[in-house]
């Protein structure tokens, strides 16, 4: 049994796995033995590279990492995924850990926290970081809290839209139903019979009442909530 613990760096910006991996190669525990630059590379590579746990990013060119957990589960079901993300939305965090991911990380966390998901993932326990937990979703107290949370949570999302809808009111609804459904801001205005400056404004009260700063999160809230298709990566 190897001293360092292997580990393979999959994102699609070759300076952010350049500062991780020297950040990761100054633990005297962990090494990093491969990159990738997208996910089908990062499943070649793991064919041919033996590791003990992948550190990979969510939104990239091509497959989505989501895709990339589930196949990676299903042919290396005991290596360790560790999610490093841009997205701190609980909703994100929980899809990932569903997949199968032990440990999800966001970009803006202290390195620190890296590190500790990757050392509790390596030993079969769940970690998310703590900007994540501040959103009220996960449980600090420990990773089995933070599991069961988890399933919780993701049983909450499967209940109807109109009982989940986060103090939305039915016109916001309706802009985010139509805006995931792949409508522009000017066709919901049409369809609505307002104004696209409205609509504009509509969309901003949603992102705050939801807590989601960009597209990509409004898309996967918008999903769990059972409006429009899902995004690309949430096969069954």
């Amino acid at each position: 049994m190897p001293l360092e613990s292997r580990i393979i760096l999959v994102d699609d910006h070759a300076a952010v796995r350049a500062g991780y991996k020297r950040f990761i190669d100054s633990e005297t525990d962990l090494i990093v033995v491969g990159e990738a630059g997208n996910a089908d590379q990062a499943f070649v590579l793991l064919k041919t590279q033996a590791c003990d746990a992948l550190v990979l990013d969510i939104s990239m060119p091509g497959q989505s990492g989501l895709e990339l957990i589930k196949r990676v589960r299903l042919k290396w079901p005991k290596l360790a995924l560790v999610v490093l993300s841009m997205h701190d939305s609980p909703v994100v965090a929980s899809k990932a850990l569903e997949q199968g991911a032990r440990a999800y990380v966001t970009k803006s966390s202290e390195p620190e926290e890296l590190i500790q998901g990757i050392r509790m993932a390596l030993g079969e326990q769940t970690f998310v970081s703590g900007d994540v937990q501040s959103q009220g979703m996960f449980n600090s107290t420990g990773p089995q809290h933070a599991q069961e949370n988890l399933q919780q949570h993701t049983h909450a999302t499967q209940e109807p839209a109109t009982t989940l809808t986060c103090g939305l009111t039915p016109r916001e609804v309706d802009v985010v139903r139509l805006l995931v459904e792949g409508h522009t801001i000017e066709q919901v205005a049409v369809s609505l019979g307002i104004s696209g400056k409205t609509v504009s404004n509509n969309l901003s009260h949603i992102r705050q009442k939801l807590g989601v700063q960009t597209d990509f999160e409004l898309a996967f809230w918008a999903w769990s909530q059972g409006f429009g298709r899902k995004p690309p990566g949430f096969g069954e």
